[in-house]
């Protein structure tokens, strides 16, 4: 018995030292931004902006080619932690790319676009969208995850594993500077060790014939926390814009807010039940001031909850708000500053094929004083 029980405390003494030994190894090589990095711009074309132009801009978090419609996600109440194959991952790639060249814009601003990561079987996304888009588009990326390995969730196989994902700007104008700004806030010891260190990348472009700027932000703000870290990220986010616009520069923001635009709550209610999941919150309509005007779409969802693969009790009606397999929200879109009018904007419906996203385009103009 005494032999027993000798064992049992070795055994237990092995697990605790080995789990003290991971801890110590993925603090240590934890990811620790500066709150302000320069991001290198790839292939900086000449073309300038113009006053009074049309401008398009697409947001689109494309969930790493890794959260299409047969996908599932474990943080969302499912079970999976990536998808089975490379082989969907790039079925998923190949719909991003049709969707972005079927609905071509002048700058696109990407989230979760995998540079290395298991989850997407090492697919470098930002190069094969750069290469996609072609010779006419500089390329920005900034990190916003970056993790040795993530052992989540508890699986031999499906576990998320090591981790370079950020954000991607590609614009078609020539960029002055591109900046990772390190958003305030973070989850607790030891969460923080293996999770997102949510940013938002800003690239500043010159004006034709102007002394002023504009100034694009792209930015994927948190998820699974209780609201407060999303919080932070907004105020930080409305802080740096109207510094912005007080220098009388133009402001166009784009991205996966992760709140539900206002209003947007009474189109595709919460079910009381899945909110649990994912604790998102309405924004409030004059949380910019009146110097900032919100662009999105009403009418069209642009995220889903992934508790489950993306199978409507009716194929005919893929958005209808009361379907029990379904959870919508519009939480990606956009924030421009008085001085840039929105000429229209749309989601586009890509049906949550390819990504858990649907993709949002403006069409703005930079107004002359």
């Amino acid at each position: 018995m005494r032999g027993i029980v000798r064992l049992i405390v070795r055994i237990f003494a092995v697990l605790v030292i080995t789990v003290v030994m991971f801890l110590s190894f993925l603090t240590i090589t934890e990811y620790r931004p500066d709150e302000l990095e320069e991001v290198e711009i790839i292939n900086n074309p000449s073309r300038s902006i113009e006053l009074n132009q049309p401008i398009r801009v697409m947001t689109f978090n494309i969930g790493y080619a890794g959260l299409g419609a047969t996908e599932d996600f474990v943080m969302d109440g499912g079970q999976k932690g990536r998808p089975d194959s490379i082989e969907v991952v790039e079925a998923f790639m190949d719909g991003i790319l049709r969707v972005m060249s079927e609905n071509h814009v002048d700058i696109y601003l990407m989230q979760e676009v995998d540079l290395n990561a298991r989850r997407s079987y090492f697919v470098n996304q930002v190069e094969q969208i750069h290469n996609h888009l072609g010779t006419d588009y500089s390329s920005a990326f900034a990190l916003n995850f970056k993790a040795t390995f993530v052992p989540f969730p508890v699986s031999i196989t499906d576990y998320i594993g090591s981790v370079e994902s950020g954000l991607q700007t590609l614009s078609v104008f020539h960029a002055n500077e591109a900046e990772r700004h390190q958003f305030p806030g973070s989850f607790a010891w030891p969460l923080r060790i293996a999770n997102l260190k949510r940013a938002m990348l800003v690239t500043t472009y010159d004006i034709d014939g102007s002394e002023k700027q504009l100034i694009v932000v792209n930015h994927h703000m948190s998820a699974y926390d209780d609201g407060g870290m999303r919080s932070q990220e907004m105020a930080y986010l409305r802080d740096f814009i109207q510094e912005q616009y007080n220098l009388g520069n133009y402001v166009i923001v784009g991205g996966d807010f992760n709140h539900l635009f206002p209003g947007t709550n009474e189109v595709f209610p919460l079910d009381a039940i899945l909110k649990d999941y994912w604790n998102v919150e309405e924004m409030e309509a004059d949380f910019f001031g009146e110097d900032f005007v919100l662009g999105f779409d009403p009418t069209l969802p642009t995220c889903r909850l992934l508790h489950r693969p993306f199978e409507p009790s009716d194929p005919l009606d893929l958005y209808d708000p009361n379907d029990p397999n379904t959870q919508l929200y519009i939480i990606d879109g956009f924030l421009v500053s008085r001085n840039v009018e929105i000429l229209m904007v749309y989601t586009v419906d890509q049906q949550f094929l390819y990504s858990d996203h649907n993709p949002v385009v403006i069409e703005v103009r930079l107004i002359e004083d």
